[in-house]
């Protein structure tokens, strides 16, 4: 596989940012590619799958581009105040990948995923961009963020009200509400895992909940584990099969 990091100026954001990319180097590997969009948690950017996991052997092989672009503390979302970090990956990130790789530009060559913060942001976009994406996967997931008690979410991130408004809860950037709200057979496959030490388990096993009590199919796993890099490096090869599946791969 190769490597290279990706700056680009955001029309969205009104800045320069970067994303990183693995991609196929091997000659054999037929195009066009199916890409993977891999988002970072709070305290991360753009560099930490390549620095704490060995994503790139995991897809070694795979006609699949691995992009791993630069959230910020921006919670993937256009913020009611600052940055349009959900425009910036839909459109200017999605965009380039899709002018500059020889990529499937589709829904059926698209899919998403992210740990934590990037749990969230995987789940959210995929459910709003349901046209864009064929499969989602989240690990340890913040998905309830926006239901819990507003001074508790302010002390995990101080950028919570000026990103998600004053009554976030049920709003257009909560999945339990965007999730009752889509056409249920026009959904992305789903798959959420958690580790059973995680304090976001609460929330995970409530949106697994909800989603049951929706009958929308989806995967759901708990395995031991708590909120740290040796359980998502462990299980991020299990969301790069569950992508390979329903991306067609093999």
């Amino acid at each position: 596989m190769a490597f290279a990091t990706i700056n680009y100026f955001s029309q969205s954001l009104a800045k320069a940012s970067s994303f990183n990319v693995v991609f196929p180097d091997d000659p054999k590997i037929p195009k066009p590619w199916s890409v993977f969009y891999l988002l970072h948690g709070l305290s991360d950017d753009h560099t930490i799958w390549m620095r704490r996991t060995s994503i790139e052997r995991y897809v070694a092989g795979l006609p699949l581009v691995v992009v791993m672009p630069d959230g910020g503390r921006g919670w993937y979302t256009n913020g009611v105040e600052g940055y349009a970090h959900e425009d910036d990956l839909i459109k200017d990130v999605v965009g380039l990948v899709e002018h500059t790789f020889p990529v499937r530009a589709e829904r059926a060559g698209r899919a998403i995923g992210g740990l934590s913060m990037g749990g969230y942001g995987a789940v959210k976009i995929g459910l709003k961009h349901h046209e864009m994406f064929a499969s989602v996967t989240s690990h340890s997931g913040a998905l309830g963020f926006l239901r819990i008690d507003t001074n508790e979410a302010k002390g995990l991130s101080p950028e919570f009200s000026r990103i998600f408004g004053k009554s976030p809860k049920g709003g257009p950037e909560d999945p339990f509400a965007i999730v009752e709200r889509v056409d249920h057979g026009r959904l992305p496959a789903m798959r959420i895992d958690c580790g059973v030490g995680d304090f976001l388990l609460d929330q995970n096993r409530k949106f697994h909940s909800h989603l049951d009590a929706l009958h929308i199919p989806h995967e759901y796993q708990e395995y031991p584990g708590s909120h740290d890099w040796g359980y998502w490096d462990t299980h991020v090869q299990e969301a790069i099969a569950f992508h390979a599946k329903n991306l067609k791969l093999k």
